[in-house]
């Protein structure tokens, strides 16, 4: 594990582009990183707020596919959803109300926000938001809408320069009930 102030990587050279933590790091959200084109997809990249959230340290939590925060009897309909998305390359991002459990066994709700970033010309990433569901009021939901908003603009920058494209084209963040946060960046860079 490499640890570059509130964020963890798994391996000392999964950050897969300068900057790339760096933004993950300051952000408030939540944030995940995995690898789809290892098996299973395991997380490569967490940030302090995700380990917060989840009460998981890092290492607990990196090299691993994100299910092991399902509760035993997993997921419910929303996994197969979940795998869908994964599964098809023309669906760029998706939205998912996740039963989770915490480390100490607490069940919370989770909102993830999925990206799909493409590198070299394949699907090589999932970026994950997530949003603790609680009896959060609607300013809450702004305030969260807001902060993701800002990261996935300063990602998309970072992102263009190493060559990295997030699927999808901006459009507006949501309602109180909704987070559509998506991001186009035309051309891909080459080697």
């Amino acid at each position: 594990m490499s640890e570059s102030g509130s964020m963890y990587w798994w391996k000392e050279d999964s950050e897969p582009a300068p900057g790339f933590g760096d933004l993950m790091q300051r952000s408030k959200v939540p944030l995940t990183l995995a690898d789809v084109r290892l098996p299973d997809a395991p997380l490569i990249g967490v940030n302090e707020a995700f380990c917060q959230v989840t009460q998981y340290a890092p290492e607990l939590c990196l090299g691993r596919n994100c299910r092991f925060l399902q509760p035993p009897g997993g997921a419910g309909p929303v996994r197969q959803r979940m795998r869908d998305f994964i599964a098809n390359d023309r669906i760029e991002d998706g939205k998912f109300l996740v039963p989770n459990v915490r480390a100490d066994g607490s069940p919370f709700l989770n909102l993830v926000y999925m990206t799909k970033l493409q590198y070299r010309n394949e699907i090589a990433y999932i970026f994950g938001s997530q949003f603790e569901i609680r009896r959060h009021g609607e300013e809450a939901l702004q305030i969260y809408e807001t902060a993701l908003k800002q990261d996935i603009r300063q990602l998309g920058s970072i992102a263009g320069e190493m060559g990295i494209v997030m699927l999808g084209t901006y459009e507006q963040l949501a309602s109180s009930h909704s987070i559509i946060a998506k991001l186009r960046m035309s051309g891909l860079k080459g080697d």
